[in-house]
């Protein structure tokens, strides 16, 4: 398999995991509070990093020629993810969905704008169609409140540009490495955060916290490794699939029913990435 497969695959597997997240997310918002989600959910891909690196003696933070890429990463990956917990809680899933999976087109232009990479013809009509499809399978509303609506959508552009960055490093700069930056930097950040608001969470709230940690180390691994093996605007297409796999949890964890739009939606989301 080439290194352009293989980064579909772990976009593939990336999408999963962080729909498995967004899952537990919602299963534990009413206990648990948002910054404590987002401490835990990046205090296990710290520790994750940490080991790797450490048995194969790699640095921790990258090169000081690459901080400010680094830092960059992180800054926008932390705050792409505090505005979707936040925007989770406050409006519609469909409309949240619909807005942050705009994400592969802001990464498509920042690639252009940043790394030159140039968005070919076919490229142009597969961003459009899975857009359609998204839209097809969430069947938003946007009648919810105009704030939450505006932080989704400024997640996505966050996010975009936090994508970019990781493939900026590629090839210089070690994927665990680029992980446990953003992961450190996110772990200190959410942790200052949630200490006026700390609840002592119970036992199934720990499960659920320690089950967001898992899923999103797992979704940030595959992603992070994805973008450094092919280029930026092909790989960020498959992120789409994210809806196609948050329905079937919908339906299976959360009684969600699979309506006809959201099959639809999911075929010319199949299509486009095809």
């Amino acid at each position: 398999m080439n290194e352009r497969n293989q980064a579909v695959v772990l976009m593939l597997l990336s999408a999963l995991s962080f729909s498995l997240m967004q899952a537990v997310v919602k299963l534990s918002a009413t206990n648990i509070g948002t910054m404590e989600q987002v401490f835990c959910r990046n205090l296990i891909s710290m520790a994750i990093s940490f080991v790797l690196l450490q048995r194969s003696h790699l640095p921790l933070l990258g090169g000081r020629k690459y901080q400010p890429a680094l830092l960059a990463r992180s800054f926008f990956g932390f705050i792409g993810v505090v505005m979707l917990f936040y925007a989770t809680a406050g409006a519609r899933q469909a409309d949240i969905a619909v807005l942050n999976r705009t994400s592969p087109v802001w990464v498509s232009l920042f690639a252009l704008l940043i790394l030159r990479e140039r968005i070919s013809k076919v490229q142009i009509p597969v961003i459009l169609l899975c857009l359609a499809g998204a839209v097809a399978a969430m069947r938003p509303s946007f009648d919810s409140n105009t704030l939450p609506l505006v932080l989704a959508l400024l997640t996505a552009v966050s996010s975009g540009l936090a994508y970019t960055m990781i493939a900026f490093c590629r090839g210089q700069v070690n994927p665990m490495t680029v992980i446990f930056h953003f992961s450190l930097f996110s772990t200190i950040a959410a942790g200052l955060l949630m200490i006026p608001s700390f609840v002592v969470p119970t036992p199934r709230d720990l499960m659920m916290l320690i089950l967001i940690g898992i899923f999103g180390a797992g979704g940030q691994i595959g992603l992070t490794y994805a973008y450094q093996k092919a280029p930026v605007a092909e790989v960020s297409i498959y992120d789409y699939s994210g809806i196609i796999f948050s329905a079937i949890l919908g339906y299976v964890l959360l009684d969600e029913s699979l309506s006809l739009s959201t099959i639809v939606g999911a075929a010319l989301i199949t299509a486009g990435g095809l």
